[in-house]
């Protein structure tokens, strides 16, 4: 089966990442290390003074149209739906341009019934609790979407660990490209966005929650999509330490924390987001260092 890794690029700070992201791969995930990672840049971006910073670590580019600009994050479900369009068919790992590898990441990868891989969301936010009735907000989207309340099964989220209603993270996912998953979170996400019912929820009509509705409709619409066209037989929980926010390591329980990040398999991690020192071991502050001087064009240490 076709296996690869694959990620995004929409700002030019988003390349020294996906530059890190690449050689995090090459260095540390073990047998899955010779995969081809796959950056998917909007066409707005230029990136042509950069490839070549990328030589020798088995990654190619492929560019995505432009998305609106009046709207968070309408590039994540453009950037994957022009993934699995270019790709076809096989086992894409997706993460964020935020993300690195830490350790082999094998729970990544599909077997021949599973259509999606997952972590939930980190903080409860607008997720529905399983313990309250859901809002207008969710039943207008499960309406236009085409879901009912029995589709719903539970998930805890990963940082306040809230038992709430199915709702993934869009930042960290593993899917098989000929799902057409992808394209259809597209679509829904930009019918959502438009929609005259959830017009009212986006524009602080009837919900103080309006911003963050804004902020996480690709969310949303990414967690209905799923629903929608896969059984739960087809989806695969991953386990703790995918996807580990080191920017809320501060707001997990303790007995979910790591320790140093080399615990992790794959985190958020990004100098925007501040991760605690003590959390970066020597040898990993000295690589990660070493890395951004060798793609910003400095000599290596």
């Amino acid at each position: 089966m076709n296996i690869i890794f694959a990620t995004y690029a929409v700002e030019r700070e988003d390349l020294l990442y996906n530059y890190l992201l690449a050689n995090s791969i090459r260095d540390f995930a073990g047998n899955m290390s010779e995969i081809s990672l796959k950056i998917y840049y909007s066409s707005d971006l230029s990136v042509q003074d950069s490839m070549d910073k990328f030589s020798g670590l088995n990654v190619r580019f492929s560019e995505f149209p432009a998305t609106r600009v009046d709207t968070a994050y309408p590039f994540k479900s453009a950037a994957a739906a022009a993934c699995e369009a270019d790709v076809k068919e096989g086992n894409v790992i997706w993460l964020d341009r935020h993300m690195i590898v830490l350790n082999p990441c094998a729970n990544l990868l599909l077997n021949p019934l599973e259509q999606f891989a997952y972590r939930p969301p980190h903080l409860k936010l607008l997720a529905a609790s399983v313990d309250e009735p859901i809002n207008q907000m969710w039943k207008t989207a499960f309406n236009i979407a085409g879901i009912i309340e029995t589709d719903l099964f539970p998930v805890y989220t990963e940082v306040d660990k809230e038992c709430i209603w199915s709702y993934f993270s869009a930042g960290h996912y593993s899917f098989r490209a000929e799902s057409g998953l992808m394209g259809k979170w597209n679509t829904l996400f930009n019918q959502l966005l438009e929609h005259r019912e959830m017009k009212p929820f986006l524009d602080n009509a009837i919900t103080e929650d309006a911003e963050y509705i804004r902020i996480y409709l690709h969310q949303i619409a990414l967690s209905l999509t799923v629903l929608k066209n896969l059984k739960i037989t087809e989806l695969k929980p991953l386990p703790v330490y995918y996807g580990y926010p080191l920017h809320l390591h501060d707001d997990i329980e303790q007995y979910y924390r790591v320790s140093q990040m080399e615990q992790c398999h794959t985190a958020f991690y990004s100098w925007e987001y501040c991760t605690p020192s003590e959390l970066i071991s020597e040898k990993l502050a000295f690589w990660i260092q070493n890395k951004a001087k060798i793609f910003q064009g400095r000599r290596e240490i």
